[in-house]
Protein backbone atom coordinates (compact mmCIF):
# COMPACT_ATOMS: atom_id res chain seq x y z
CA UNK A 1 0.00 0.00 0.00
CA UNK A 2 1.64 3.24 -1.20
CA UNK A 3 2.60 5.70 1.99
CA UNK A 4 1.28 8.76 2.35
CA UNK A 5 3.33 11.88 3.37
CA UNK A 6 2.22 15.42 4.92
CA UNK A 7 4.18 18.16 3.59
CA UNK A 8 4.55 21.09 5.97
CA UNK A 9 5.72 24.17 3.62
CA UNK A 10 4.96 25.09 -0.21
CA UNK A 11 8.31 26.48 -0.70
CA UNK A 12 10.97 25.34 -3.20
CA UNK A 13 11.79 22.89 -0.59
CA UNK A 14 8.27 21.73 0.12
CA UNK A 15 7.66 21.29 -3.96
CA UNK A 16 10.58 19.89 -5.22
CA UNK A 17 10.03 17.02 -2.31
CA UNK A 18 6.38 15.98 -3.11
CA UNK A 19 8.03 15.86 -6.95
CA UNK A 20 10.44 13.68 -5.72
CA UNK A 21 8.52 11.47 -3.59
CA UNK A 22 5.65 10.93 -5.81
CA UNK A 23 8.03 9.34 -8.42
CA UNK A 24 8.67 6.63 -6.24
CA UNK A 25 4.78 5.82 -5.76
CA UNK A 26 4.17 8.01 -2.18
CA UNK A 27 1.12 10.36 -1.78
CA UNK A 28 2.37 13.66 -0.91
CA UNK A 29 -0.06 16.57 0.21
CA UNK A 30 1.32 20.11 0.75
CA UNK A 31 0.22 22.48 3.43
CA UNK A 32 1.02 26.04 3.02
CA UNK A 33 0.60 28.78 5.65
CA UNK A 34 0.35 31.67 3.58
CA UNK A 35 -3.08 32.29 1.44
CA UNK A 36 -1.24 31.75 -2.18
CA UNK A 37 1.82 31.31 -3.64
CA UNK A 38 4.60 33.67 -2.26
CA UNK A 39 6.33 36.70 -3.64
CA UNK A 40 9.29 37.43 -1.15
CA UNK A 41 12.57 36.80 -2.44
CA UNK A 42 14.89 38.05 -4.85
CA UNK A 43 16.74 36.74 -7.74
CA UNK A 44 17.97 32.96 -6.96
CA UNK A 45 20.94 31.53 -9.20
CA UNK A 46 20.95 27.91 -10.04
CA UNK A 47 23.81 25.68 -10.49
CA UNK A 48 24.33 23.28 -13.33
CA UNK A 49 23.87 20.59 -11.11
CA UNK A 50 20.60 22.43 -9.17
CA UNK A 51 19.47 22.23 -13.04
CA UNK A 52 19.56 18.40 -14.22
CA UNK A 53 17.72 18.28 -10.57
CA UNK A 54 15.04 20.42 -11.69
CA UNK A 55 14.92 18.79 -15.19
CA UNK A 56 14.49 14.87 -13.81
CA UNK A 57 11.63 16.39 -11.72
CA UNK A 58 10.19 17.44 -14.67
CA UNK A 59 10.00 21.18 -14.20
CA UNK A 60 10.25 23.73 -17.12
CA UNK A 61 11.80 27.24 -16.04
CA UNK A 62 12.60 30.02 -18.26
CA UNK A 63 15.49 32.54 -16.89
CA UNK A 64 18.73 34.44 -18.16
CA UNK A 65 21.56 31.57 -18.98
CA UNK A 66 24.52 32.58 -16.99
CA UNK A 67 28.44 31.46 -17.74
CA UNK A 68 30.01 32.88 -15.10
CA UNK A 69 29.36 35.20 -12.41
CA UNK A 70 32.05 38.28 -12.57
CA UNK A 71 33.44 39.94 -9.38
CA UNK A 72 34.10 43.55 -9.79
CA UNK A 73 35.63 45.88 -7.47
CA UNK A 74 33.23 49.14 -6.82
CA UNK A 75 36.65 51.04 -5.92
CA UNK A 76 38.43 50.39 -9.39
CA UNK A 77 36.03 49.10 -11.22
CA UNK A 78 38.76 46.55 -12.69
CA UNK A 79 37.54 42.63 -12.62
CA UNK A 80 38.75 41.27 -9.91
CA UNK A 81 37.60 37.47 -10.62
CA UNK A 82 35.27 35.31 -12.20
CA UNK A 83 33.36 32.31 -11.32
CA UNK A 84 33.00 30.15 -14.33
CA UNK A 85 29.89 27.31 -14.78
CA UNK A 86 30.36 26.96 -18.53
CA UNK A 87 32.51 23.66 -18.20
CA UNK A 88 29.45 22.19 -16.30
CA UNK A 89 26.51 23.85 -18.35
CA UNK A 90 25.41 27.31 -17.64
CA UNK A 91 23.28 28.23 -14.56
CA UNK A 92 19.89 30.22 -14.81
CA UNK A 93 19.24 33.13 -12.89
CA UNK A 94 15.44 33.33 -12.09
CA UNK A 95 13.04 35.08 -9.63
CA UNK A 96 12.02 32.77 -7.00
CA UNK A 97 8.57 34.11 -7.48
CA UNK A 98 9.01 32.61 -11.29
CA UNK A 99 10.75 29.20 -9.99
CA UNK A 100 7.79 28.89 -7.72
CA UNK A 101 5.43 29.38 -10.55
CA UNK A 102 7.46 26.44 -12.74
CA UNK A 103 7.57 23.72 -9.94
CA UNK A 104 3.59 24.52 -8.80
CA UNK A 105 2.63 23.58 -12.96
CA UNK A 106 4.73 20.50 -12.44
CA UNK A 107 2.82 19.67 -9.17
CA UNK A 108 -0.73 20.24 -10.95
CA UNK A 109 0.44 18.20 -14.07
CA UNK A 110 1.34 15.52 -11.22
CA UNK A 111 -1.94 16.50 -9.35
CA UNK A 112 -0.51 16.76 -6.15
CA UNK A 113 -2.74 17.81 -3.78
CA UNK A 114 -1.72 21.68 -2.42
CA UNK A 115 -3.52 23.35 0.75
CA UNK A 116 -2.94 27.09 1.52
CA UNK A 117 -4.01 28.65 4.26
CA UNK A 118 -3.11 26.06 7.09
CA UNK A 119 -1.09 27.37 9.97
CA UNK A 120 0.55 24.18 11.90
CA UNK A 121 -0.27 24.17 15.71
CA UNK A 122 0.11 20.75 16.12
CA UNK A 123 1.96 17.48 15.86
CA UNK A 124 0.50 14.46 17.40
CA UNK A 125 1.64 10.96 17.11
CA UNK A 126 -0.05 7.80 17.24
CA UNK A 127 2.80 4.45 17.63
CA UNK A 128 -0.17 2.23 17.93
CA UNK A 129 -1.54 3.61 14.37
CA UNK A 130 1.60 4.05 13.48
CA UNK A 131 0.68 7.59 11.54
CA UNK A 132 1.46 11.18 12.75
CA UNK A 133 -1.67 13.71 12.39
CA UNK A 134 -0.70 17.69 11.73
CA UNK A 135 -3.27 19.76 13.87
CA UNK A 136 -3.77 23.29 11.43
CA UNK A 137 -4.98 26.86 13.24
CA UNK A 138 -8.43 26.46 11.39
CA UNK A 139 -9.23 23.10 13.11
CA UNK A 140 -8.44 20.67 10.41
CA UNK A 141 -6.57 17.43 11.49
CA UNK A 142 -4.75 15.50 8.51
CA UNK A 143 -3.21 12.21 9.38
CA UNK A 144 -0.18 10.44 7.23
CA UNK A 145 2.68 7.94 7.47
CA UNK A 146 5.11 10.13 7.88
CA UNK A 147 5.67 14.18 7.95
CA UNK A 148 8.41 16.60 6.12
CA UNK A 149 8.91 19.79 7.69
CA UNK A 150 9.57 22.08 5.09
CA UNK A 151 8.54 25.30 6.12
CA UNK A 152 12.10 27.83 6.42
CA UNK A 153 13.75 29.14 8.71
CA UNK A 154 11.47 30.18 11.63
CA UNK A 155 9.87 26.29 10.87
CA UNK A 156 6.70 25.24 12.97
CA UNK A 157 8.01 21.65 12.58
CA UNK A 158 11.07 22.40 13.70
CA UNK A 159 9.36 23.30 17.29
CA UNK A 160 8.12 19.73 17.59
CA UNK A 161 11.32 18.24 16.47
CA UNK A 162 14.06 20.26 18.66
CA UNK A 163 12.72 23.28 20.19
CA UNK A 164 15.31 24.52 21.75
CA UNK A 165 17.16 25.40 18.47
CA UNK A 166 15.97 28.66 16.55
CA UNK A 167 16.82 30.86 14.03
CA UNK A 168 19.89 33.67 15.06
CA UNK A 169 20.33 36.97 12.99
CA UNK A 170 23.15 37.06 10.90
CA UNK A 171 23.75 40.71 11.40
CA UNK A 172 23.29 41.11 7.16
CA UNK A 173 20.46 42.19 5.44
CA UNK A 174 19.93 42.24 1.42
CA UNK A 175 18.04 45.23 0.40
CA UNK A 176 16.56 44.43 -3.14
CA UNK A 177 14.87 45.76 -6.17
CA UNK A 178 13.92 45.27 -9.68
CA UNK A 179 14.86 48.03 -11.89
CA UNK A 180 14.19 48.41 -15.98
CA UNK A 181 17.44 47.63 -18.26
CA UNK A 182 16.49 49.58 -21.30
CA UNK A 183 18.88 52.54 -21.76
CA UNK A 184 21.09 51.44 -18.59
CA UNK A 185 24.97 50.52 -20.34
CA UNK A 186 25.89 47.76 -17.88
CA UNK A 187 29.19 46.42 -17.11
CA UNK A 188 28.34 42.86 -16.37
CA UNK A 189 27.53 40.01 -19.29
CA UNK A 190 24.91 38.45 -16.76
CA UNK A 191 25.49 38.39 -12.99
CA UNK A 192 27.95 40.67 -11.46
CA UNK A 193 28.84 40.61 -7.42
CA UNK A 194 30.38 44.15 -7.05
CA UNK A 195 32.34 44.27 -4.08
CA UNK A 196 33.31 47.34 -1.94
CA UNK A 197 34.34 47.68 1.55
CA UNK A 198 30.80 48.22 2.92
CA UNK A 199 28.67 45.22 1.39
CA UNK A 200 28.78 44.00 -1.65
CA UNK A 201 26.23 44.67 -4.44
CA UNK A 202 24.61 42.31 -7.07
CA UNK A 203 23.59 42.92 -10.33
CA UNK A 204 22.11 40.27 -12.49
CA UNK A 205 19.28 40.05 -15.23
CA UNK A 206 17.39 37.37 -14.55
CA UNK A 207 14.62 36.75 -17.68
CA UNK A 208 15.67 35.14 -21.06
CA UNK A 209 15.05 38.68 -22.69
CA UNK A 210 17.59 40.86 -20.59
CA UNK A 211 14.38 43.28 -20.15
CA UNK A 212 15.22 43.60 -16.15
CA UNK A 213 17.85 43.97 -13.95
CA UNK A 214 18.07 42.69 -10.08
CA UNK A 215 19.77 44.65 -7.96
CA UNK A 216 20.52 43.37 -4.32
CA UNK A 217 22.45 45.46 -1.88
CA UNK A 218 23.56 43.05 0.50
CA UNK A 219 24.68 45.15 4.21
CA UNK A 220 25.70 44.44 7.32
CA UNK A 221 23.14 46.67 9.83
CA UNK A 222 23.96 45.42 13.06
CA UNK A 223 20.03 45.42 14.67
CA UNK A 224 17.50 42.72 14.36
CA UNK A 225 14.21 43.20 12.19
CA UNK A 226 11.14 41.43 13.08
CA UNK A 227 9.70 41.65 9.57
CA UNK A 228 10.52 38.58 7.53
CA UNK A 229 10.75 40.53 3.98
CA UNK A 230 8.91 43.69 3.67
CA UNK A 231 8.21 46.50 1.08
CA UNK A 232 9.79 50.01 1.99
CA UNK A 233 7.91 52.73 0.08
CA UNK A 234 8.03 56.95 0.14
CA UNK A 235 10.33 58.32 2.90
CA UNK A 236 11.94 55.03 4.14
CA UNK A 237 12.87 54.34 0.56
CA UNK A 238 14.67 57.08 0.13
CA UNK A 239 16.19 56.83 3.29
CA UNK A 240 17.25 52.97 2.20
CA UNK A 241 18.36 54.50 -1.03
CA UNK A 242 20.67 57.24 0.89
CA UNK A 243 21.99 54.36 3.18
CA UNK A 244 23.30 52.44 -0.21
CA UNK A 245 24.80 55.34 -1.73
CA UNK A 246 26.70 56.32 1.38
CA UNK A 247 27.88 52.79 1.05
CA UNK A 248 28.88 52.40 -2.66
CA UNK A 249 29.14 56.14 -3.39
CA UNK A 250 32.33 57.12 -4.97
CA UNK A 251 32.22 53.40 -7.20
CA UNK A 252 34.48 53.40 -10.19
CA UNK A 253 31.40 51.76 -12.04
CA UNK A 254 29.27 54.47 -13.76
CA UNK A 255 25.69 52.24 -13.34
CA UNK A 256 26.01 51.60 -10.06
CA UNK A 257 24.75 55.06 -8.91
CA UNK A 258 22.03 55.01 -11.87
CA UNK A 259 20.73 51.42 -11.10
CA UNK A 260 20.86 52.96 -7.40
CA UNK A 261 18.76 55.88 -8.82
CA UNK A 262 16.06 53.77 -10.54
CA UNK A 263 14.94 51.75 -7.73
CA UNK A 264 11.55 52.55 -6.78
CA UNK A 265 10.87 50.68 -4.07
CA UNK A 266 13.19 48.21 -2.20
CA UNK A 267 12.21 44.98 -0.56
CA UNK A 268 14.36 44.04 2.86
CA UNK A 269 15.23 40.63 3.92
CA UNK A 270 17.19 39.77 7.27
CA UNK A 271 19.25 36.70 6.91
CA UNK A 272 18.71 34.40 9.49
CA UNK A 273 20.85 31.18 10.11
CA UNK A 274 20.61 27.80 12.10
CA UNK A 275 23.46 26.57 14.48
CA UNK A 276 25.45 23.74 13.05
CA UNK A 277 24.37 20.17 13.53
CA UNK A 278 21.05 20.48 15.30
CA UNK A 279 18.94 17.25 15.29
CA UNK A 280 16.68 16.44 12.26
CA UNK A 281 14.23 14.32 12.69
CA UNK A 282 11.63 12.98 15.81
CA UNK A 283 9.76 9.55 15.30
CA UNK A 284 7.89 9.96 11.74
CA UNK A 285 8.91 13.70 11.43
CA UNK A 286 11.63 15.00 9.62
CA UNK A 287 13.50 18.63 8.47
CA UNK A 288 14.20 19.27 5.33
CA UNK A 289 15.51 22.46 3.43
CA UNK A 290 16.09 25.44 5.87
CA UNK A 291 14.19 23.61 8.06
CA UNK A 292 16.87 21.82 8.84
CA UNK A 293 19.95 23.55 8.16
CA UNK A 294 19.52 27.43 7.43
CA UNK A 295 22.49 28.93 6.54
CA UNK A 296 23.56 32.23 4.68
CA UNK A 297 23.25 32.36 0.76
CA UNK A 298 25.80 30.87 -0.84
CA UNK A 299 25.58 30.17 -4.45
CA UNK A 300 23.63 26.39 -3.70
CA UNK A 301 21.26 26.86 -1.07
CA UNK A 302 18.37 26.48 -3.53
CA UNK A 303 20.22 23.23 -4.99
CA UNK A 304 20.84 22.06 -1.31
CA UNK A 305 17.11 22.13 -0.74
CA UNK A 306 16.26 20.02 -3.92
CA UNK A 307 19.06 17.95 -3.26
CA UNK A 308 17.06 16.86 0.10
CA UNK A 309 14.09 15.91 -1.49
CA UNK A 310 15.66 14.19 -3.99
CA UNK A 311 17.53 12.13 -1.44
CA UNK A 312 15.09 10.99 0.45
CA UNK A 313 12.76 9.65 -2.41
CA UNK A 314 15.92 7.48 -2.84
CA UNK A 315 16.30 6.45 0.86
CA UNK A 316 12.91 5.81 1.17
CA UNK A 317 12.50 3.56 -2.04
CA UNK A 318 15.28 1.47 -1.03
CA UNK A 319 13.99 1.26 2.49
CA UNK A 320 10.31 0.79 1.89
CA UNK A 321 9.80 -2.60 3.84
CA UNK A 322 11.94 -0.63 6.60
CA UNK A 323 10.12 2.01 10.01
CA UNK A 324 10.14 5.50 8.69
CA UNK A 325 12.44 5.91 11.91
CA UNK A 326 15.58 3.43 10.17
CA UNK A 327 15.00 5.58 6.55
CA UNK A 328 15.46 8.79 8.48
CA UNK A 329 18.64 7.45 10.20
CA UNK A 330 19.82 6.15 6.62
CA UNK A 331 18.95 9.69 5.37
CA UNK A 332 20.80 11.91 7.99
CA UNK A 333 23.60 9.75 8.22
CA UNK A 334 24.17 10.15 4.16
CA UNK A 335 23.47 13.78 4.00
CA UNK A 336 25.44 15.25 6.66
CA UNK A 337 28.59 15.51 5.55
CA UNK A 338 27.33 17.50 2.40
CA UNK A 339 25.30 19.81 4.78
CA UNK A 340 28.14 20.35 7.27
CA UNK A 341 31.09 20.94 4.22
CA UNK A 342 28.48 23.56 2.36
CA UNK A 343 27.36 25.49 5.86
CA UNK A 344 31.25 25.82 6.87
CA UNK A 345 31.59 27.37 3.25
CA UNK A 346 28.93 29.42 3.39
CA UNK A 347 29.82 31.39 6.74
CA UNK A 348 33.22 32.18 5.68
CA UNK A 349 32.06 33.25 2.59
CA UNK A 350 29.58 35.43 4.42
CA UNK A 351 31.89 36.93 6.46
CA UNK A 352 33.21 38.45 3.96
CA UNK A 353 30.37 40.54 2.94
CA UNK A 354 30.28 42.52 6.34
CA UNK A 355 32.15 45.53 6.47
CA UNK A 356 36.14 46.15 6.66
CA UNK A 357 38.54 48.47 6.29
CA UNK A 358 39.78 50.01 3.23
CA UNK A 359 43.47 48.05 3.71
CA UNK A 360 41.54 44.53 4.26
CA UNK A 361 39.37 45.37 0.83
CA UNK A 362 42.46 45.91 -1.06
CA UNK A 363 44.32 42.42 0.24
CA UNK A 364 41.09 40.93 -0.58
CA UNK A 365 41.00 42.40 -4.42
CA UNK A 366 44.58 41.85 -4.40
CA UNK A 367 44.45 38.31 -3.46
CA UNK A 368 40.36 37.11 -5.10
CA UNK A 369 42.13 35.43 -8.26
CA UNK A 370 44.72 33.33 -6.44
CA UNK A 371 41.55 32.23 -3.74
CA UNK A 372 39.53 31.53 -7.02
CA UNK A 373 42.17 29.54 -8.27
CA UNK A 374 43.38 27.80 -5.23
CA UNK A 375 39.05 26.89 -4.58
CA UNK A 376 39.19 25.65 -8.08
CA UNK A 377 38.93 21.72 -7.58
CA UNK A 378 36.10 22.23 -4.52
CA UNK A 379 34.18 24.13 -6.51
CA UNK A 380 34.44 21.65 -9.96
CA UNK A 381 33.52 18.75 -7.54
CA UNK A 382 30.38 20.28 -6.54
CA UNK A 383 29.06 21.93 -10.00
CA UNK A 384 29.35 17.89 -11.47
CA UNK A 385 28.09 16.29 -8.06
CA UNK A 386 24.66 14.11 -8.27
CA UNK A 387 22.44 13.52 -5.33
CA UNK A 388 21.15 10.89 -7.61
CA UNK A 389 24.76 8.92 -7.74
CA UNK A 390 25.34 9.55 -3.74
CA UNK A 391 26.17 6.30 -2.30
CA UNK A 392 23.27 5.78 0.47
CA UNK A 393 24.61 4.79 3.87
CA UNK A 394 22.85 2.10 5.58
Amino acid sequence: MSKSCLIIGGGIAGLTSALALQKTGITPTIHELRASPSTIGGSINLTPNALRLLEFLDVEIQGCRVDSIEIFSLHSGKLIGEVPFRKFGPSVRILREELLKALLRAVERSGIEVNYGEKLVGVVEDDGEEKVTAVFENGKRVKGDFMLGCDGVHSAVRKYVEASRGPEYTGVVVAYSIVEAPGIKTHFRSTALNSGRCGSLLTSYFDEDRARIYVGAVMEIKEENDKQGWRVRGSDTQKTRDEIERRYKNSAIPCVDELVQKVEDFVFYPVYKLSPGGVWSKGRVLLLGDAAHAMPPQGESTGLAIEDGVLLARVMASASEKPIQEAFRVYEKTRRSRIDIAYKEAVMRWENVKDRSWFSQKVIEWLMWIVLWYRRNPFELSMSYDIRQEEILE
